[in-house]
């Protein structure tokens, strides 16, 4: 049986995502539990998304991008804290659906 690993997983879905870069060019390290949609657009993750399931062969049911975005960006201008609508996505939401065979979350 060929079983799928955290690093396996997790090194498809950076392959997948843009690279994140800081002004200065440098490379931004994304951990498992890092929110993704502060980090990309909603057609990163849509296409990255899609390719997970795809690859790893799991249903996509239960998988919607519509609940995780729109995300509201932090403010430069504002010191308060923005109150999110939607949940955040993380990498280990990813590896923890795919040693299930299913998406794990609503």
């Amino acid at each position: 049986m060929n079983r799928v690993t955290d690093d396996k997983v997790r090194d498809f879905i950076l392959h997948e995502l843009p690279l994140v870069t800081t002004l200065f060019l440098k490379r931004v390290g994304i951990d498992d539990d890092a929110v993704l949609q502060e980090l990309f657009e909603v057609e990163d993750i849509t296409e990255m998304a899609d390719a997970f399931f795809r690859y790893f062969h799991i249903p996509a049911d239960g998988f919607s991008v519509d609940n995780y975005y729109p995300w509201q960006g932090k403010s430069a201008f504002l010191c308060k804290k923005i109150m999110q609508s939607k949940s955040p996505l993380t990498i280990r939401m990813f590896i923890e659906s795919a040693g299930a065979g299913r998406w794990l979350y609503k």
